[in-house]
């Protein structure tokens, strides 16, 4: 260790923009402070997580957890300001290093707005530019100093820009949580002789109100043809609620939790999962369970998204298998009669369910490093912290 560190404490600056970064925030930051001897004080945006690990937030997570375009636009003051605001931040405390983790939009913005600031500057989770947007790859390459990547077809796709780009690995790769626990156990997961279907119905309030009504119209049809079914719903805490009203209004038998740590047993032990777009479908591909995705938006969102976008799959899944193995509906298509149609094709075929696993396990075996990819990302930290 330097005689910087023997003396002194790196100062992180490091932000998430959603909930799924701050789980990547963690484990960056827990093997960062094993590396660094707790030689480290941190500073920025987080969740819980984050927070637990020492984090001071200079304001709350949800404040940039934002989907859509249009929506993006309405809150465009409000955006701009939190950017300014955290600009002003990384000022007065004078980092050592400044650690975005996803949400491009406000991430990739703030740290080309502090370019000139003589700061080492890392994103975690490459923007989509395979997906759409491609400039970004070169723009993005002039001021950080490294791209930590999840996926391994990027990194060919930034290194060619002169960016640094470190294969990382995705951290659901190697989570045992789905295969081996001792998180609670909801008693009906285990009945062999009722059917079991997952829905989840997104992370965000807009997404939930969009999609929670079609999952239960969907639902329903389900009941009128199998007379031994059980939903299964993982959401957050401000949502139960409103999800549980929701069941309580039909003659489902269903199952609510916020507890987060019960999806593993429920993603797991279910037939078959009903989801929103996200990176759920990470957690449904590891727990080795078919599923379907739905994604909708607002029309002009949609109508924009579509002109823009390169690829025709919104699923990470399917991209990395260059094969749509798993079937999405979008917009219009997100209705009760469609959702139905297609799970209750997976409800009796046992055989179209075990295709989709077997490319699900190929498709996350993938994502594997020689690392652990916290580890990873936190050792391409350090090396950019010593090579100041």
């Amino acid at each position: 260790m330097s005689e910087y560190n023997k003396i002194n404490k790196y100062k992180i600056f490091i932000i998430a923009g959603e909930l799924s970064g701050d789980n990547l925030g963690e484990g960056l930051l827990i093997n960062l402070k094993q590396l660094l001897d707790d030689k480290i004080e941190i500073y920025g945006v987080g969740g819980p997580k984050m927070i637990s690990q020492g984090l001071t937030p200079i304001f709350n997570i949800k404040s940039l957890s934002v989907m859509g375009i249009i929506e993006v636009l309405i809150k465009i003051p409000r955006i701009l300001k939190l950017l300014n605001f955290t600009k002003q931040k990384i000022i007065e405390i004078n980092p050592d290093i400044v650690i975005t983790i996803d949400a491009p939009g406000f991430n990739l913005r703030l740290q080309n707005s502090i370019k000139d600031f003589n700061i080492k500057q890392v994103h975690y989770v490459a923007p989509s530019v395979w997906a759409w947007k491609s400039y970004r790859a070169k723009k993005i390459a002039k001021y950080l100093d490294n791209l930590l990547v999840l996926f391994p077809f990027e990194k060919e796709l930034f290194i060619k820009e002169g960016l640094n780009t470190t294969f990382v690995g995705h951290p659901i790769a190697f989570d045992t949580n789905f295969i081996k626990n001792r998180f609670f156990l909801e008693k009906s997961l285990d009945n062999k002789n009722i059917i079991k279907i997952g829905m989840l119905p997104g992370s965000r309030f807009g997404e939930i109100k969009k999609l929670l009504p079609v999952f239960i119209e969907s639902a329903n049809l389900l009941k009128a043809n199998y007379t031994n079914i059980k939903f299964y719903v993982v959401t957050l805490k401000e949502y139960k609620d409103v999800i549980t009203n929701a069941f309580d209004k039909t003659k489902l038998d269903y199952y609510v939790t916020d507890n987060d740590k019960e999806r593993y047993n429920i993603y797991s032990k279910v037939d078959f999962v009903l989801c929103a777009s996200g990176s759920v479908t990470m957690e449904v591909a590891k727990a080795g369970t078919a599923m379907l995705v739905v994604y909708k938006l607002n029309f002009l969102t949609w109508f924009i998204v579509k002109a823009m976008v390169k690829v025709k799959t919104a699923t990470i899944i399917n991209i990395i298998l260059k094969e749509n193995i798993i079937p999405e509906f979008f917009q219009k298509d997100v209705n009760a009669l469609n959702l139905f149609r297609n799970i209750k094709k997976y409800i009796d075929n046992v055989n179209l369910r075990d295709k989709q696993i077997a490319k699900l396990n190929i498709a996350i075996n993938s994502l594997k490093n020689n690392k652990n990819p916290s580890l990873i990302a936190s050792e391409t930290v350090l090396s950019c912290l010593r090579d100041q």
